[in-house]
């Protein structure tokens, strides 16, 4: 099943040094930024089929979680969801599917709630946080869009034990459900520390541009 991705969240620890103020944007113009993460996503996701890879490896459960932190309103919460819509569209006419789906929406609703964690952990933002954060938002989007796919998909017994199988062994003739979780996870992992050592970086060798939400680096970046 193409698309199935996550994201996570977690609190931060209280030795984790924290940002002052939320209220602080990351810089004095986010826009070239955005443009740059949400067309980079969505790209991504589009090639999928013609350059291989794991299934279910992409950023979008990393650029929704992290929307929060350093994207402008709207594009924060409507950046991954215009990435959803268009790759979804291009994938599903790729396999011969309607432009949209059942899984679209299920997925919509998880971005939904990832931006939601990742808005709330923008407010203490700390490395071990936003590290954990992507774990649960991976589980998150794992247990919405197979719990759509278990209710609709008539191969699936509406039954507890039904259940069970859309999270676990998935359908015959498809890999396991559970190894999407754990592409996931990794995909989730990955992409969350590029986009946050990645910006957070940038903010600091170009500092008259951007601005770092985190206190420190987890390392020394090389001068």
């Amino acid at each position: 099943m193409e698309g199935i991705e996550c994201v996570g969240q977690a609190l931060g620890s209280r030795s984790e040094p924290r940002v002052a103020k939320r209220s602080h944007p990351l810089h004095t113009s986010s826009m070239p930024l955005a443009i740059l993460l949400i067309l980079g996503t969505a790209l991504f996701r589009c090639l999928r089929p013609w350059v291989g890879g794991p299934e279910n490896f992409a950023p979008m459960a990393a650029l929704a979680l992290c929307g929060g932190l350093y994207l402008p309103r709207p594009w924060n919460w409507a950046g991954p969801l215009l990435c959803l819509l268009v790759s979804d569209a291009v994938l599903n006419l790729h396999y011969g599917l309607a432009l949209w789906t059942g899984s679209t929406l299920a997925a919509m609703a998880a971005y939904l709630l990832i931006f939601v964690l990742g808005d709330w952990l923008a407010r203490r933002p700390s490395w071990m946080g936003w590290l954990a954060g992507s774990l649960v938002a991976s589980i998150l989007f794992y247990l919405l869009t197979n719990t759509e796919a278990w209710w609709f998909l008539p191969g699936y017994e509406k039954s507890w034990a039904g259940w069970v199988q859309a999270l676990t062994l998935g359908l015959p003739g498809y890999p396991p459900t559970w190894t999407f979780l754990r592409n996931s996870v990794v995909s989730d992992m990955i992409f969350t520390l590029i986009f946050v050592v990645g910006v957070e970086w940038a903010a600091r060798r170009f500092p008259q541009n951007l601005r770092p939400r985190l206190a420190r680096m987890p390392f020394r970046p090389a001068r």
